[in-house]
This record gives C-alpha cells, sequence and structure tokens, in this order.
C-alpha cells in the first residue's frame, strides 16, 4: 500500500470542487442569458407594437393626401439608431403596391435586408381612411444593442468568476493536503507498519479527531496481531505434539481394524467352508466302508483301488481349503516381497470363493491372458484382495432377480498386469462413488460388513505400487487393480 500524493487525493478533490462550481457558474449564467433573450424578445414585442399604433397615426393623413415630403419627413424622423431597441427599416406601399417610402439605417438599404437580421421582429399596418384601404406599413425592429450589452456584461462576469475560481481552487488544495492527504498518509503508513509485520505501537500526533480514533483503533490492532502470531507459533508446537499421538492412535486403530475384518471375513466363510469339508468327509466315509468289506482279502478289486482313488482326491480337496482359509486369515505384512504365479494364486483364490458363489447359483468366470504371468509381491495379501472383491460382488448381486454371474480377467498390459472383477450388476450410484474408498464407510445390512475391505484393499494395491479403483466407464460393476510384472519389478529395483 502506497503514501497518498496530492495528485492521489487532495488533487482529485480540488478538480471535483473545481469542474463542480465551474459547471455551476456556466449553468447559472446561461439560464440568465436564456432569459435575458426571453425578456428581450417579449419587450421587443411590446415596443413594437406600441410604436406601430404611433406610425399608424403619424402616417394616415399623409398618405392620404399623397403629400410624399412629410411621408418623408415622417419615416426619416422615426429611423434614428438607439442604443439598445429601434427601428431599422421601414417600408410603406399604397393599395396599388406603388411604393411610397423604403429606407433603413446603419448600412440596411431595403427592408428585406433588415427583417433576416437577428433580435429582429416585423411588423405590417394596413391603413385605412374611414373603410377605404389606402396603403401598408411595413416597419422591422430590433432590441441587438440591448442583448448585445447584457451579453458582454456576462461575458465578464463569467470570465472573472472563472479566474477567481481558479485562485480559490488552489487555497482549497492546499486546504485539502493539510487537513487530509497529510493525515492520511500518517494513517497509511501504520497500516504500511503492520502489512510488513512491524508491530511497534506508535500513535501520530496532529491529526483531527476522527483520524486519531483510526490511528488508535490500528495500534490496538497491531496488538492483537502480535499477540495472535505468538499464540498460534504456541498451539502449532503444541498440535504437532498432539497430530503425533493422533497419528500412531490412529496407527494402532488401523491394525486392529484390520485384524477385526480378515477375522470377520474368515469368520463370514467359516460356515461355507464346514459344508464343503462334509461333503469329501462324507465320500471318504463311504469309501472307507467299502474297504472295510475287503480287510480279509489285501488283494483289492479295481472298485476298492477306484475308491481308495476318489478318497485321495478328497482328501487332497480338504487339504488345499484349510491351506488357503489359514493363508487368508494370516498377517502378511511382514512377508518379503517375492515372485509368484498368477495362476497358482487365482486358483487358490476360486476355491476360496467357489463354494460361496454356487451356493448362491452364481456363474464365475476366470480369463486369463498368459498363464505363464509372474507378479512381486506378497500373494497372500493380494489373494485377500481378489477374495474381498469377490464377496463384495456376491454379496451386491445375491438377490437379483435376473441372471447372475461374476467374471474375474487377468490381462497382460506391458510392464503391468490387470484385473477385472466384474459382476453383472447395474454399478455403483454416482453418489457413492466417491465414498465406498472411505474406511468404515459402507452400504451393507448392519453386522454384514466393517467398511474396511476396500479402504485395505487399496492401501494393500498401493503399497505394491498399483492402482485400485471403481470403472465409472463400464456398464456393469467393474473394479480394476493393477500389480507389476515380475520383469518390471526387477526393472525398478
Amino acid at each position: 500500500m502506497g503514501i497518498l500524493s496530492s495528485t492521489s487525493l487532495s488533487k482529485k478533490l480540488t478538480l471535483s470542487a473545481l469542474a463542480l462550481t465551474a459547471g455551476s457558474i456556466l449553468l447559472i449564467t446561461s439560464v440568465v442569458y436564456l432569459t435575458v433573450l426571453s425578456f428581450g424578445e417579449s419587450f421587443l414585442e411590446n415596443e413594437l407594437e406600441e410604436k406601430s399604433e404611433f406610425i399608424k397615426k403619424a402616417l394616415t393623413e399623409p398618405i392620404w393626401t399623397y403629400d410624399q415630403h412629410q411621408i418623408e419627413e415622417v419615416g426619416n424622423s422615426l429611423l434614428i439608431d438607439s442604443k439598445y431597441t429601434y427601428i431599422t427599416a421601414l417600408k410603406i406601399e399604397t393599395s396599388e403596391h406603388n411604393r411610397l417610402f423604403e429606407k433603413g439605417i446603419n448600412n440596411i438599404s431595403s427592408f428585406g435586408l433588415a427583417q433576416k437580421l437577428p433580435y429582429t421582429k416585423t411588423k405590417s399596418i394596413k391603413l385605412f381612411k374611414g373603410k377605404q384601404f389606402i396603403a401598408t406599413i411595413s416597419i422591422a425592429m430590433t432590441n441587438e444593442g440591448y442583448i448585445v450589452s447584457i451579453r458582454n456584461q456576462l461575458g465578464l462576469i463569467l470570465v472573472v468568476s472563472l479566474l477567481m475560481l481558479l485562485l480559490v481552487s488552489q487555497l482549497v488544495r492546499y486546504y485539502y493536503n493539510q487537513t487530509l492527504t497529510s493525515p492520511l498518509n500518517k494513517i497509511l503508513g501504520q497500516v504500511s507498519r503492520i502489512e510488513n509485520e512491524d508491530y511497534r505501537l506508535v500513535m501520530e500526533e496532529g491529526l483531527p479527531d476522527e483520524l486519531e480514533a483510526v490511528s488508535r483503533a490500528l495500534n490496538q490492532a497491531a496488538s492483537m496481531i502480535e499477540k495472535r502470531n505468538n499464540d498460534i507459533m504456541y498451539y502449532t508446537n503444541d498440535l504437532e505434539k498432539l497430530v503425533q499421538e493422533r497419528t500412531a492412535e490412529l496407527e494402532d486403530q488401523m491394525s486392529k481394524n484390520l485384524n477385526t475384518a480378515r477375522l470377520a471375513a474368515v469368520g463370514e466363510m467359516a460356515a461355507d467352508v464346514a459344508h464343503e469339508i462334509n461333503n469329501p468327509l462324507t465320500v471318504i466315509d463311504l469309501h472307507i466302508n467299502k474297504l472295510k468289506k475287503h480287510e480279509v482279502d489285501y488283494n483289492l478289486p479295481p472298485e476298492a483301488a477306484l475308491s481308495v482313488t476318489k478318497v485321495q482326491a478328497m482328501v487332497k480337496r480338504i487339504a488345499k481349503i484349510i491351506k488357503g482359509l489359514k493363508s487368508l486369515s494370516r498377517d502378511g505384512n511382514a512377508d518379503p516381497k517375492v515372485p509368484f504365479s498368477i495362476v497358482s494364486m487365482v486358483e487358490d483364490v476360486k476355491m476360496l470363493v467357489e463354494m460361496k458363489i454356487k451356493s448362491h447359483d452364481i456363474h464365475f468366470d476366470i480369463t486369463i491372458d498368459d498363464y505363464s504371468l509372474m507378479a512381486e509381491g506378497r500373494e497372500v495379501q493380494i489373494s485377500q484382495v481378489l477374495v474381498n472383491l469377490i464377496g463384495n460382488a456376491v454379496d451386491a448381486i445375491i438377490h437379483s432377480p435376473e441372471s447372475r454371474w461374476i467374471t474375474l480377467t487377468v490381462k497382460d498390459r506391458g510392464d503391468m498386469i490387470y484385473f477385472y472383477v466384474t459382476d453383472s450388476g447395474d454399478g455403483i450410484p454416482e453418489g457413492l462413488q466417491e465414498k465406498i474408498m472411505r474406511p468404515f464407510f459402507t452400504t451393507k445390512e448392519l453386522n454384514k460388513g466393517t467398511g474396511l475391505g476396500l479402504s485395505i484393499s487399496k492401501g494393500i494395491i498401493e503399497e505394491h505400487e498399483g492402482v485400485l479403483e471403481y470403472n465409472t466407464r463400464s456398464k456393469n460393476t467393474q473394479f480394476i487393480f493393477t500389480l507389476k510384472k515380475v520383469q518390471a519389478a526387477l526393472k525398478s529395483a
């Protein structure tokens, strides 16, 4: 903020006052001049009317008798130059349009020329002797002298007024400098110091009462700002310490919530796992019974051998399910990032989610571009992400009256591997798309979800230098996440 100059304030005020006063003077002068013109015109009409009656009486007898000498004598006597109002031309014509007299003054040669001059009025009088029309008298009269005199006086008054106004304006400008600009510069100096964070209390002297109150208020404001800055520094230090404490608490809480979510997922699958385990155990029990019938004869028939083979297959399936369940439920944060097979991981995930999908009559399809794809990371955590996304898809379409399906597509895209989890749903409403990744946000019923699955999955993928997002361009509900291929991971390392 700069200091006020005389041009920026006092001069502007002076010029404004000068323009306003000069305009007023010009307006008043114009009004007076127009009033004079109006009055002069009215006065001229009255004078012309009086002169017409006098001329009519003076010339009636000479014209009736055709006394040319008397007509010229009377006519010349009327053409006398006056200072203000006078007759400028006179013309007399008989009823037969014979000109008896026509003369003007001051180099005016004819009546026609006189009536064209400014500030001039004309009048024609018809003379009668009894009832007989004898002649026409045309009179031209002017008040130019009066108008010019008033105009000159008004011009002189206007010039003198403007000169006096210029003199007064200089005095006014000096007054504004002393009483307004200089005190305001002092106030602006205080404001400038405050802007530059100089909060020293300085009370300006020689200020008007109003500006002195402003100066006092600025000093109080500077004192308050300085105190506020000190308080902010104090609170900032305390806030940093508080943020560190709250961050530690949140990390601890997130860890607890992660365990809670993981246990909830395991608990949710427990019933399905138990049901799936019961089926192979029933088959095992059946074939064991068959073996018992052949205990005496160790030479087992082909049927018994086939039964043993089936038992072995069921046992392997049970072992694989239990293995996947244990992997899903354990904390993989401490595991090192190592290369792993995408196909092997997807098969394990399929084993874990297949029973839940089949129990709800949902068609599940897996498509993998390249069965040799390898990624580097924590396989357990990536499995958890896939299980969570597929589980969410099942929950979303479980009550759909139309055909229900879920697809898992894995595509090789250069240095990245893209995973697409799509279900038959119609997508997520636009108003919820920005919220679904937030911790503790869920659209599921009470006790059906914690609202942590997607936020935890997003964190896992980002930790693996990938991206997890909802595809807004897909017609159906689709989530996409990426992982680096093992070659890309090795290059970046």
